[in-house]
């Protein structure tokens, strides 16, 4: 998996191991062209001496050898790549002024040289001391074209691998504190025990560290102070509920005291409401292997024995590991919100999904359009066209927070009976 990551061209780890492999590969590429055109120029020279010392050494010595036997000797004088023949005259044919034979030559013959160059041969005339020419020819070596023999690709493709290797293992140490600090980001907001990053490697990474650190650990704080102002204020506020309740319970049985205990209920409600949307994925509270299908099947069947047309369908099981308080809170406020805002029958679904389990609450009521989707899942928004009087808009915002705390998603659509679907993805 992460060798993966590190190879994938669209990672800054995938980018800098495939831009190290090439330009390294590229420059040694460079390099190996020009030793070999180094090396091969060298050689060329070097058998060029040899070939013009020998040529010199036939003319002096074909001076100091008996005219019949001048022919003999010259030619017994060749060697690979060069033919040496003894003539009393120059080369028919070739220009006494033309001079084409190859540098290295042309510099150790001299003047007295006589050549005309023809593709890879050089052919020729010196003059030997006392009359007669040395006549020669010169086959070239073959030029090295790079890279052409297995040898070169075996060390392209070994230096290429290695680069890859090395390349692996370096951007893999480095980018390591970046994976790091991706992988913190992403759980802020979604584990309420945030981790803290270790502050080692460069220096600029001990400072990223630190200051996500510190960032870190405003964000809960600030969390904190809020979850308890508003617990705090809570509690305040149910002594005078407390009191109105009992109050209430002094008048004369009535519509007026049926509306009081209403609207104290309705406000212990809210209260209650808010709070768990504040709480919501800070509990701490530790995932465990929880049946999904007996939580939704005892919300349905809790909910049809208090007389509503509420059904469940799907698996009679079906275990992963869940916060099960969250999971139970947020699926009761999904139920609460078809029954109270929407209406009957009310249709609570269980299906496998690709990864995980998708759970689906559809209502027969007005339900919601589809251009309020994205609105309708921020706190304390209420629509007047699917919602009545009640109720302060966090229902489906902290089944929202659960789900993305899982690492699933919660969807918003129209169910079968027209009505809303609210579908809930939890990987596992």
């Amino acid at each position: 998996m992460r060798l993966g990551r590190l190879l994938r061209p669209d990672s800054l780890a995938g980018r800098t191991v495939w831009l190290l492999v090439g330009g390294l590969s590229l420059l040694h590429l460079g390099s190996m062209f020009i030793h070999e055109r180094s090396l091969h120029g060298a050689e060329v020279n070097a058998l060029e001496a040899r070939m013009a010392d020998r040529i010199l050494a036939a003319g002096n010595i074909a001076a100091q050898t008996p005219e019949l036997a001048r022919e003999a000797m010259v030619r017994g004088l060749s060697l690979p790549g060069l033919t040496l023949d003894w003539r009393s005259g120059p080369q028919p044919g070739v220009a006494e002024d033309a001079v084409f034979a190859p540098a290295e030559l042309a510099a150790r013959l001299g003047p007295q040289l006589r050549s005309l160059r023809n593709g890879m041969e050089s052919q020729g005339a010196v003059q030997a001391h006392g009359g007669g020419w040395v006549h020669f020819v010169a086959t070239r070596p073959p030029i090295h074209r790079f890279p052409s023999l297995p040898a070169d690709w075996i060390s392209m493709g070994a230096m290429a691998l290695g680069i890859l290797l090395a390349s692996i293992a370096i951007v893999g140490w480095m980018t390591e504190p970046l994976r790091r600090l991706a992988e913190a980001a992403d759980k802020v907001g979604r584990d309420p025990r945030p981790a803290t990053l270790p502050t080692n490697g460069p220096i600029e990474v001990r400072h990223a560290a630190q200051a996500f650190n510190a960032m870190q650990a405003r964000i809960v704080r600030l969390i904190e102070d809020r979850t308890e102002a508003l617990a705090a204020l809570s509690h305040d506020f149910r002594t005078p509920l407390a009191r109105l309740r009992l109050r209430a319970g002094f008048l004369p049985e009535g519509e007026e005291r049926t509306r009081i205990e209403g609207d104290v209920a309705e406000m212990e409600a809210m209260v209650g409401r808010t709070l768990e949307y504040f709480r919501e994925g800070r509990d701490a509270e530790p995932a465990v292997p929880t049946d999904l299908a007996a939580i939704l099947q005892t919300l349905a069947d809790d909910a049809a024995d208090a007389g509503r047309d509420v059904s469940y369908e799907g698996p009679a099981h079906a275990v992963m590991s869940l916060r099960r308080l969250a999971a139970k809170r947020a699926f009761s406020n999904l139920l609460g919100n078809a029954l109270q805002h929407g209406a009957e029958p009310v249709r609570v679904r269980l299906r496998a999904g690709q990864g995980g389990w998708r759970v689906e609450v559809a209502d027969a009521g007005p339900g919601i359009p589809p251009v309020e989707y994205e609105r309708v899942l921020s706190p304390f928004v209420r629509l007047d066209l699917a919602r009545g009087g009640s109720g302060i808009g966090l229902g489906l915002t902290i089944a929202k927070r659960f789900a993305t705390a899982e690492g699933g998603e919660l969807t918003l659509g129209v169910g079968p009976d027209g009505g809303l679907l609210v579908s809930v993805f939890l990987p596992g």
